[in-house]
């Protein structure tokens, strides 16, 4: 008697399974615990005040520009995070460790009710492949792993929703009780509606979400179309009038980022500007690069080396020739192979579209590719492998099942073809050891790549091993100036600008900060600025850089000119008028610096450095009711700001509300209890209100601070 089948939940327990990935992707990344921030993690989530109060919501909900680009939800799970444990790197990382397996997970059961056999193996690789520690060991990269969760989330849903895609069908856990409860053939039909109904709704709100979270996500209704032509061999009218608003919403979305970037963003200059024949060539090297990467995970760098497109001969032709006929190949032969193959590519290839190079976007600055980009896409050359490996394996076992059968009894052990939907006693061992060794090698190679992340200079000086590029170069310069050690990292730069032949920009730029903000050499500073503005002419930053050196050396005429320059290039830049507005200021030309105030808070309203220099020259204007709103809006924003409170109590004291300027005056010493000033303001303030036994104590109370505050240093 043959032994009793095992159960199916004995077999592929999803308890043991999801235990399994979740214990691979912490072991894989723990080394990323000991990370730090990297990069631009400091400037937009550790320097950006914003993100450190729950203030900063409406400002990242409402506000484009409060971050690098308008991803709302991102921003808030980081906020949120902040307010839990500060600037300690740890609590980030760990946050993305969770993300990485519930996404492996979502992924895993996803591919399951699609009815792919190596469902798990391909989830396990896409969650400890090294080419994703780059999208965990950023923490601004986040917005990888959160918008990944939600896209995936929203593709289950849909699944869930569309039936037909379900490889269980009817025996859907919903439908099975349907069944069971026997209702009316009408109530049954209501019960099935109002169920798709649900899912489809969930569906939509999770890829909303995961529009919110990074507008990348963009291409899901048209991978799910994808999918759904893959499964039924054809598209229904339902299935086309379901995605419609996804498609609308994912276009805002994605316009929006564009927007965002593009001409009066950070996507503008001799950089960025390709015709279409080299986007072609960019965009076929970079659907060939990342398959690569997959096949040979090493070197793995933050930044990959930028290719010089116009030295590029006419056998670069063969990148897009080669990419866009693949899939055209395995189209036009889904007959004989199936429909797999081309879905798995096509998959691949429009996930990765938007960062193919046909729409610049800032990073192209450094290079035109980076491990996070296929962070998505990479499912689909997975599985196309793994799938592909279990095809093969499968049909060398089933052959070898046919020479080992008695001859003469009939038919095969294993009808040919059929290698997919029953395994053989041969096969399993076999595919379990190919995946444990696969998965064992990608675990340690991500375990050693996430060991870079525990410093940043270790990271750079890794990426300079392999891209020796002057930018790289720079890098490691700014790294060194940053952390105090400018002697050192002026040398680096200075030998990057010589290895660029002083043709980069933003290294002139790094070398003109290092002399400006480090040395205060505000002369030797300026050429620099100059060179790299002659090769970009649209660097923002270093405009403003320009003018602020010229205001140092007290140069009001040029730093005027060249601010006014920059706000040809940059009319909506907030910041120009700002600092046009603060060189007014200083020519004692009031009423045109109050014009470019104001300016400047049309394009951010809640700008309180703006608001409180508005209130100052409208009170040199002698407009003090004007200014005292102005004041008030700035507190508005900015409560803790206590030069703001002092300014605005003495505009109230000299136009007669002594009263209102003594509660200023008192804020005032609230937030600065050190400082003798607002004791001295309070006890005038006072005095004018007829109190005086107060007003003696607030003055001797800034008597003693002012004499303390004056002593000498205690010896060591």
């Amino acid at each position: 008697r043959e032994p009793a089948p095992q159960s199916a939940s004995r077999r592929n327990n999803p308890l043991i399974a999801t235990a399994g990935l979740i214990v691979l992707v912490f072991v894989a990344y723990w080394p990323l615990t000991h990370g730090k921030f990297f990069g631009d993690d400091f400037v937009w989530l550790v320097q950006n005040h914003f993100m450190h109060h729950w203030s900063g919501l409406k400002y990242i909900w409402g506000v484009f520009g409060t971050t690098d680009q308008y991803y709302p939800l991102t921003f808030t799970a980081l906020l949120a995070q902040y307010k839990m444990w500060g600037a300690n790197a740890v609590g980030f990382h760990l946050v993305s460790l969770f993300l990485q397996a519930l996404n492996a997970v979502l992924l895993w059961r996803i591919l399951t009710r699609l009815g792919l056999k190596s469902a798990w193996v391909i989830a396990a690789v896409f969650a400890i492949h090294p080419v994703q520690v780059e999208s965990l060991g950023i923490v601004l990269e986040q917005r990888n792993l959160l918008s990944a969760t939600f896209y995936f989330g929203a593709a289950l849903a849909w699944v869930r929703w569309d039936g037909g895609l379900d490889s269980r069908g009817a025996g859907a856990p919903g439908d099975s009780l349907a069944a069971g409860l026997r209702p009316t053939a009408p109530r049954r039909i209501v019960m099935r509606c109002s169920v798709r109904t649900a899912w489809y709704l969930l569906a939509s709100l999770f890829y909303c979400l995961a529009l919110l979270a990074k507008s990348d996500t963009c291409t899901l209704p048209a991978a799910l179309l994808l999918v759904t032509w893959w499964k039924l061999g054809r598209l229904m009218w339902r299935d086309i009038l379901a995605t419609l608003p996804w498609f609308v919403f994912g276009l805002l979305m994605a316009g929006v980022t564009i927007y965002l970037e593009h001409p009066g963003g950070v996507v503008a200059g001799s950089q960025f500007s390709f015709a279409l024949a080299p986007r072609l060539l960019i965009a076929g090297k970079n659907l060939w690069f990342y398959p690569w990467k997959l096949l040979w995970p090493w070197p793995l760098l933050i930044i990959y080396p930028r290719w010089h497109v116009g030295t590029l001969g006419g056998w670069a032709w063969l990148y897009p020739l080669t990419a866009f006929a693949l899939p055209a190949i395995l189209l036009l032969g889904r007959r004989k192979i199936g429909r797999g193959p081309f879905t798995a590519l096509a998959f691949y290839g429009m996930t990765v579209a938007p960062v193919l190079g046909f729409i610049s976007w800032g990073f192209m600055t450094y290079s035109f590719v980076a491990d996070h980009f296929q962070y998505l896409p990479c499912i689909g050359l997975i599985a196309l492998v793994t799938e592909g490996f279990l095809v093969l394996v499968a049909n060398t076992a089933t052959g070898r099942a046919e020479r080992l059968a008695p001859q003469g009894h009939g038919s095969p052990c294993y009808k040919p073809g059929a290698a997919l939907s029953q395994r053989s006693d041969h096969q399993k061992p076999v595919a379990a050891a190919c995946s444990s060794a696969a998965l064992l090698v990608l675990g340690v190679l991500t375990w050693r790549q996430s060991g870079l992340y525990a410093s940043e200079l270790r990271n750079w000086k890794h990426n300079l091993r392999y891209n020796p590029s002057a930018f790289v170069l720079g890098a490691v310069g700014v790294y060194e100036c940053r952390h105090g050690h400018a002697a050192r990292g002026l040398s680096h730069l200075l030998k990057s600008c010589q290895l660029s032949g002083g043709a980069d920009p933003e290294i002139d730029a790094a070398i003109g900060t290092t002399y400006d903000r480090i040395y205060h050499k505000y002369p030797v500073a300026i050429p620099y600025y100059q060179l790299a503005l002659r090769h970009d002419s649209y660097m923002l930053s270093v405009i403003l850089a320009l003018g602020h050196c010229y205001e140092r050396l007290g140069n009001w005429i040029q730093a005027r000119a060249d601010l006014k320059y920059g706000l040809k290039k940059f009319p909506r830049s907030a910041a120009l008028h700002f600092e046009l507005a603060n060189v007014l200021v200083m020519q004692r030309n009031y009423s045109a610096a109050a014009r470019q105030y104001r300016d400047a808070l049309c394009y951010e309203r809640h700008n309180t450095q703006a608001l409180y220099n508005l209130a100052l020259t409208l009170e040199k204007l002698g407009q003090w009711p004007k200014a005292l709103l102005r004041f008030r809006q700035a507190l508005r924003v900015s409560p803790q700001f206590a030069q703001g409170h002092f300014e605005y109590g003495k505009c109230l004291y000299l136009h007669g509300q002594a009263a209102a300027a003594a509660q200023q005056f008192q804020q005032v010493i609230h937030f600065w209890p050190n400082q003798p000033v607002g004791y001295r303001a309070l006890a005038r303030a006072l005095t004018t209100l007829g109190h005086p036994r107060q007003a003696a104590a607030a003055s001797a109370e800034a008597t003693r601070l002012q004499q303390r505050n004056s002593l000498p240093p205690p010896p060591p």
